[in-house]
């Protein structure tokens, strides 16, 4: 064989492929940075756009991202029009919503505020008087923004491991009710969310759940779903309320994603609540036991997954105070009371629902972030089924 017209492929050598690979990492790293800026200079000219050509709020001085939540892309802007200094809240929604349950949304916010709830955050309207703006990008995808009134208040929380204390707990379930009163009377006109009831979402969470289990998946993440699975499915048969009762209980617009970061708070007060984009009709119980699931759930180490009976006794309490208080809506009736733990069961596997998809279906996730979100739920699943009697105990007082 001729070889001196071939190249060749030799070895590199330790040395030469060690000098490639760190060549390699500085190239990663300038590829990330060059993305992460041209990310931060694309949103802000979307900003920008979006402000100066489709509302009459000034003229865009500063853009900040805010953290903290998964679905939707959240930014704190300044204005300045007329020499006054004016902040705004916009959302991005995320990529797949439908213009039906943004209109949902927007509708049950203006609805609400107009019947009593004060504190939460208006809508600013374009100059085409709608109250959200659909851009299409040249790559297809459509993109809806809102811009909304910037809320007064500290945001303190996250919606993972809260550590509220008493007058907090107090004061979140107040508003709660206050939402659920405000609401009461809302006439979607034919709007909703695509996601069906939660008597009705439960029993299409077996099969899916069964379907991840086939994922050919070596990460942590799976392997604990797959050693949880059964107790799950088991679970889910479990805490489904017979209909003959749940359709005599109360159904009301819910917030769905009530947990303390998505208020602001004052001098131990909320004084602030947003995020409304999960919101939908269903019963008032399950919102009630989601927001206790969220906000009164341990996330320590060694406690992680207990239920704080405790602050779940000062939410009920605040809750049902406020409501005979307004003299409007009823407070939770006895055969809601009833049902509470089950309700709650229910509430944390809408949880699961969220991490097991939130994993399967994304992109480029942090292995160990979603697995402690898995972990947290799980565990707090069985707290509940061990406890059920202790929280039954617990809501004798109200």
């Amino acid at each position: 064989m001729n070889t001196s017209k071939m190249l060749y492929f030799g070895d590199l050598g330790i040395d030469k492929k060690a000098e490639l690979f760190n060549c390699s990492s500085e190239l990663k790293n300038i590829a990330d940075n060059f993305h992460d800026a041209m990310d931060k200079a694309l949103v802000r000219s979307q900003i920008v756009d979006l402000v100066e050509n489709h509302y009459d709020i000034g003229k865009v001085l500063d853009v900040y991202e805010v953290f903290g939540g998964y679905i939707n892309r959240s930014f704190a802007i300044y204005t300045e029009k007329d020499g006054q200094k004016y902040e705004y809240f916009i959302r991005r929604y995320k990529n797949g919503i439908t213009e039906t349950e943004i209109k949902f949304e927007h509708s049950l916010i203006k609805f609400s505020i107009d019947n009593g709830l004060d504190i939460a955050a208006n809508l600013i309207p374009s100059i085409n008087s709608t109250t959200f703006v659909k851009k299409e990008r040249n790559s297809g995808v459509i993109q809806y923004f809102a811009i909304y009134d910037y809320l007064d208040g500290e945001d303190k929380y996250s919606w993972d491991n809260p550590n509220c204390n008493d007058e907090e707990y107090a004061s979140l379930a107040s508003i709660l009710a206050r939402f659920h009163n405000a609401s009461k009377n809302f006439n979607p006109k034919g709007l909703e969310r695509a996601e069906p009831k939660i008597m009705d979402f439960l029993p299409t969470l077996p099969e899916k759940f069964k379907d991840f289990t086939k994922k050919d998946l070596n990460t942590k993440f799976h392997k604990y779903y797959l050693k949880n699975i059964d107790y799950i499915l088991d679970v889910i048969e479990t805490c489904q309320i017979p209909k003959e009762f749940a359709d005599k209980m109360t159904q009301n617009p819910c917030h769905n994603d009530y947990h303390p970061g998505n208020l602001k708070y004052l001098n131990n007060k909320v004084v602030g609540i947003f995020d409304f984009d999960w919101s939908k009709i269903d019963l008032r119980l399950f919102d009630v036991c989601l927001a206790m699931a969220y906000c009164c759930s341990l996330w320590d180490d060694d406690q992680d997954g207990v239920l704080r009976l405790d602050k779940c006794k000062i939410f009920l309490k605040s809750y049902q105070d406020t409501l005979k208080e307004i003299n409007e809506l009823s407070p939770l009736t006895d055969l809601e009371i009833q049902y509470l733990p089950t309700m709650m069961a229910a509430a944390n596997m809408y949880l699961i629902n969220w991490d097991v998809c939130a994993y399967y279906d994304g992109v480029d996730l942090n292995e160990y972030e979603y697995t402690a979100y898995l972990q947290h739920n799980v565990r707090l699943m069985k707290w509940i089924e061990n406890h059920k009697d202790e929280i039954a105990n617990m809501t004798k007082s109200l």
